[in-house]
């Protein structure tokens, strides 16, 4: 505009570019950055316009600037809301909390645990139950989203690679997010295995039953207790934790039930067998199967496969002797029914003869 006018032809335009002070580069960009902004944001005074033309230009720059700025606070607000909103929702649930542990006259040493916990879900944004955020969404989608979130984690299970896609994308719609604090024991050494861990993030130690020797150590992309959920006969420790595994840090880890692994391998009764199979060999290998249990094991169940195909085929039998049974009943009732109807009809026929009715009047009257 200042080009098409003429530089310094009045006080609006653009200063006269011959002059060395006005005529560098950097001096105009500074310049036009310096205009632009008090339009934007009508801060101060810009230079009065003298022309129509540059009346103009001036109104149609304030008013994109002003609807640029009110959009850009606008978002801004709205953010900032937003998040009040979510951190708002938050300290309510913090706050129920403490008033649970404050009735119940928790003490101090847990409550701040309790707290801590809060904070650190809060910090690392992970407050939101996925359940509850995904739960509008069509099965299609929830399992993509939970394919991409947690198939790769799944994938390094021992037992579970190579396994085919369906299973894998059944399993990962049932894995769930456990948080642990600092010093929170995931199992102990004897319990009963209910469940297997895949560390998302964080450190785990495997420590002795006096709580200070450490054996392992277990980080990210680790997994463990994947065994137990097979119920493979014949394991010496039986179906519990062989030992304790607690949280150095704050630990995410991704938890897989019992039941829902079992739940899933009643529809792929192969990928059972397979499984089962694999996870014998990694027992044997780490000397933790009994091979005499196994083979007791498996001379039970071919008898017990053998009493019940006899059971089967005995059922078989008195099925087929209640068929024939209740068919000669039928066919007895059928014939039943037609001697009846037979001697209904008789009797018709003998109250309408007139011989008959004499007769029996007679013999009324002889008596």
């Amino acid at each position: 505009m200042s080009y098409a006018i003429g530089f310094g032809s009045d006080t609006w335009v653009y200063k006269n570019v011959s002059d060395p002070k006005y005529g560098t580069l950097s001096h105009q960009y500074i310049y036009s950055f310096y205009w632009s902004t008090l339009t934007l944001t009508t801060i101060g005074e810009v230079p009065v316009p003298e022309q129509d033309i540059e009346y103009l230009f001036v109104v149609v720059d304030f008013l994109v600037g002003v609807l640029i700025f009110a959009t850009i606070v606008g978002n801004i607000g709205s953010m900032i809301t937003n998040m009040n909103a979510a951190r708002a929702d938050f300290q309510s649930k913090m706050d129920n909390v403490k008033q649970y542990l404050e009735f119940r006259k928790v003490g101090q040493d847990l409550e701040n645990r309790v707290i801590k916990w809060f904070e650190y879900l809060w910090t690392n944004k992970q407050s939101l139950d996925e359940n509850t955020v995904t739960s509008t969404l069509p099965d299609k989608l929830k399992a993509e989203i939970a394919i991409h979130v947690h198939l790769d984690t799944l994938k390094q299970v021992r037992i579970f690679q190579d396994c085919e896609p369906g299973l894998l994308v059944q399993l990962v719609l049932r894995l769930r997010l456990q948080v642990f604090s600092p010093g929170d024991y995931i199992c102990r050494k004897g319990d009963v295995g209910k469940e297997m861990y895949i560390v998302k993030r964080g450190k785990l130690h495997v420590v002795a039953d006096d709580g200070k020797t450490v054996f392992a150590t277990l980080c990210d992309g680790s997994v463990f207790g994947e065994l137990s959920l097979l119920n493979i006969s014949g394991v010496k420790t039986g179906n519990r934790r062989t030992a304790n595994v607690r949280s150095v840090g704050y630990s995410d880890l991704f938890c897989l039930s019992k039941e829902d692994l079992w739940e899933v391998l009643e529809e792929y009764p192969e990928a059972q067998k397979l499984l089962i199979e694999r996870g014998k060999q990694i027992l044997i290998k780490d000397g933790l199967l009994d091979e005499d249990a196994i083979k007791a094991a498996e001379i039970q169940q071919e008898a017990l496969n053998t009493k019940l195909d006899r059971l089967e085929n005995n059922i078989d039998v008195l099925q087929t002797r209640l068929s024939r049974l209740l068919a000669e009943f039928v066919v007895s009732q059928n014939n039943l029914k037609q001697r009846i109807h037979r001697l209904e009809k008789q009797g018709h026929r003998t109250a309408d003869d007139p011989k008959v009715t004499n007769i029996t009047e007679d013999k009324e009257e002889y008596f």
